[in-house]
């Protein structure tokens, strides 16, 4: 099916996940410049992130947009009693587990959904990336040490530190991330993905990417909270695009 200015789309599932894809040519000439997962947030689908899918394939990569645990094609029938806000604000601890247990359940994922695109011809080892936004951005940190074919990660939005303790929480491991290039981008004002969070870990991996230091970067956007505005969305979409050009393009 035809998506417009030569990109096409189409749907699969892949290692049992429900996905979207987007490619100019075929889908294994797209992998050939690279293979980007990328994933949605909290309560969205796959389909929310189409335009940043769809900017992937006009920029030559293989874009495969996926549904986290209990979203879209997946959706928990209770997902509204499971994670109703006003549960959220009076048993905070239990609400939040079940967000952090989806967010790992995805994560957990990544590996598998990485091993068929390899046997399907549709990614190289040597050319995967991973992006994703809110739930889609922590779920990046996590993928990256989940698996290490994993060349590139940009999160927007998303916080490398879990809101419980947790002791896999990405953000108490920054020796597993080199020598993946990570670009992470941050709201001043975030209420959901606290940017000193973010900056926090960035300082932690600062000396462990010393030998190449060009492969994190992290930008903050000033004077704004996490659904960003429309003109700075924009910009994540540019700027996640020249990420992956940078690190996995041949």
């Amino acid at each position: 099916m035809a998506a417009g200015g030569g990109v096409t789309a189409g749907t699969a599932s892949i290692a049992g996940v429900p996905a979207l894809l987007r490619y100019a040519g075929s889908p294994e000439l797209a992998a050939e410049h690279g293979t980007v997962l990328f994933y949605h947030g909290f309560g969205g689908t796959k389909e929310r992130a189409d335009e940043y899918l769809t900017a992937l394939a006009e920029a030559g990569f293989l874009a495969v947009g996926l549904d986290a645990v209990g979203h879209g094609e997946r959706r928990y029938p209770d997902f509204g009693v499971r994670f109703d806000d006003a549960r959220w604000d009076t048993h905070f601890e239990e609400v939040e587990t079940r967000f952090l247990t989806l967010l790992d359940e995805t994560a957990a994922e990544v590996p598998s959904v990485i091993d068929e695109l390899l046997a399907r011809g549709w990614a190289r080892a040597d050319r995967i990336g991973i992006g994703g936004r809110s739930l889609g951005g922590c779920v990046c940190y996590a993928a990256v040490l989940a698996d290490d074919r994993i060349r590139a990660a940009v999160s927007i939005v998303g916080s490398p530190e879990w809101t419980l303790p947790r002791a896999h929480s990405p953000h108490l491991h920054p020796d597993g991330f080199f020598p993946a290039a990570i670009l992470s981008l941050a709201a001043e004002f975030d209420e959901h993905s606290p940017a000193a969070h973010i900056t926090a870990f960035h300082a932690e991996l600062a000396p462990r990417y010393a030998p190449e230091p060009g492969r994190i970067c992290l930008v903050e956007y000033p004077a704004v909270g996490h659904f960003l505005t429309p003109e700075l969305n924009a910009d994540t979409r540019q700027r996640t695009t020249a990420w992956f050009q940078r690190w996995l393009a041949p």
